[in-house]
């Protein structure tokens, strides 16, 4: 039998909502005590509820502070009962401390209201406003045995990623659900956002000495090397725009473009990698190019910048076709300074 569809809504906290927050929560605090049951989503229980002007003035984080980033707190009304059920709450992007194991969206219904539809009615309702935000990919983290949560999170085009340990060792599971997938088109090639579960693609070029010879990194030994910092880099990114190459005759991965915007200078930096296989074919040119028209449209970019070694005579002569000019000499090493290569920079203002 089909379930009844559940009116439900998101509402943010106010007086109006006061005396059925304190209900739930009353409720929710007291299972958690006596069943050692999860707090989540942590923002509705981070202050105490009955002090409600301090409660409402600290619900949500206003500003990045302390490793953490702006969010919103939204709570789940049940029209029909009249009756708070759930909460949910919405990072407003990922950083280094909760791109791994955080996820954009916590969420949690009252114990006497689960198992009735209601996680997955909820987590529908805040895509939408992740949508909002502007994002375009939405990672989802739960603990490895919580089937509830996961099956909501499925529900919802949830796919998943990887199993990872959290902070306290306990094992959680990563999912991701797209909203709309970024992606630049060329005659030959398809870019679109970087993900983990590219790593094992980006071996084609992560394991070559001979792509490495001018980067600033060492070739992998193996492919889950990368995942060392793959799953931290939030593909939702507005500045830092990693993107995965794939060629349209039969869909291989060429290598990864990318633009770093510098907020200070204001200057979008480009870098690349390809195969090696796919080296003197024109991709990076076709590629940087496409991506860079697409920074300017939909990033407001308009200053870039790239640097290749001196002795890299094929990069330079991607910079040149792409109408980049030289600006001045520098240098740069390789990570682990095993050795310093003469560079020039070159400039682009569109």
């Amino acid at each position: 039998m089909n379930r009844k569809k559940l009116n439900v809504k998101l509402v943010k906290m106010s007086y109006e909502y006061k005396d059925k927050l304190i209900e739930m929560l009353d409720e929710w605090k007291t299972d958690i005590e006596v069943n050692n049951t999860n707090p989540s989503p942590w923002a509705i229980f981070k202050n105490d509820h009955h002090d409600f002007d301090k409660y409402l003035e600290e619900l949500e984080v206003k500003e990045e502070k302390d490793g953490l980033v702006p969010d919103s707190t939204f709570f789940c009304l049940d029209l029909d009962r009249d009756r708070l059920v759930g909460a949910v709450n919405i990072r407003h992007y990922l950083n280094g401390n909760n791109c791994l194991t955080g996820g954009h969206i916590g969420d949690g219904i009252r114990p006497s209201e689960r198992r009735k539809g209601y996680a997955t009615a909820m987590i529908g309702l805040a895509l939408e406003e992740c949508k909002k935000l502007g994002l375009n990919k939405v990672l989802m983290v739960c603990d490895a045995d919580n089937y509830g949560s996961e099956k909501s999170i499925i529900n919802n085009g949830g796919v998943f990623e990887s199993e990872v340990a959290s902070e306290t060792g306990a094992k959680e599971k990563r999912y991701w659900i797209t909203l709309n997938e970024e992606t630049v088109e060329t005659e030959r090639l398809i870019l679109r956002r970087l993900m983990p579960n590219d790593y094992k693609a980006m071996a084609a070029w992560d394991m070559d000495e001979r792509v490495y010879k001018y980067l600033m990194g060492s070739a992998c030994k193996n492919p889950e090397e990368t995942l060392s910092w793959l799953p931290k880099k939030d593909p939702n990114s507005r500045v830092n725009i990693l993107m995965l190459v794939t060629a349209k005759n039969d869909g291989h991965a060429v290598g990864i473009y990318a633009l770093n915007h510098d907020k200070l200078r204001d200057v979008w930096t480009l870098s690349y990698v390809n195969r090696y296989e796919d080296w003197g074919k024109g991709y990076t040119t076709e590629g940087i190019k496409a991506l860079m028209d697409h920074a300017v449209r939909t990033y407001g970019a308009h200053s870039f910048e790239g640097e290749c070694a001196k002795a890299n005579a094929g990069s330079a002569a991607v910079m040149k076709k792409l109408g980049m000019k030289y600006d001045h000499d520098s240098f740069y090493s390789k990570s682990d300074g095993s050795e310093t290569f003469e560079s020039e920079v070159y400039i682009l203002e569109k």
